[in-house]
């Protein structure tokens, strides 16, 4: 019998990606408690959906024309490695603020 976290952990740890989640699932629902909104929105985040069903809910479209998903105002002579260099510029300004 797991005496210790650690124990349960490393029992867990030791089971099938999918039983995994079945423990996390019913570890979720047994705090969410006689709460039953909680145990709802639980349910639900466990529920396995589509793509189709999760671009509905989040109301995303599909990509039509790869443009689109060019940046309009990035200058055409900077090389790929400037622009990510900007990207990682600007996550990092981010956390700072």
């Amino acid at each position: 019998m797991a005496t210790t976290v650690e124990d349960i952990l490393a029992a867990v740890r030791s089971l099938p990606p999918q039983d995994q989640q079945e423990v996390l699932r019913r570890l979720a629902a047994s705090l969410g408690g006689a709460n039953a909104s909680a145990n709802l929105a639980i349910n639900d985040f466990w529920a396995a959906r589509t793509i189709d069903e999760l671009a509905s809910e989040q109301r995303v479209d599909p990509v039509i024309d790869i443009h689109a998903l060019a940046l309009s105002d990035w200058p055409s002579d900077e090389s790929a490695d400037e622009f990510i260099a900007s990207v990682y510029a600007h996550r990092l300004a981010e956390r700072e603020v």
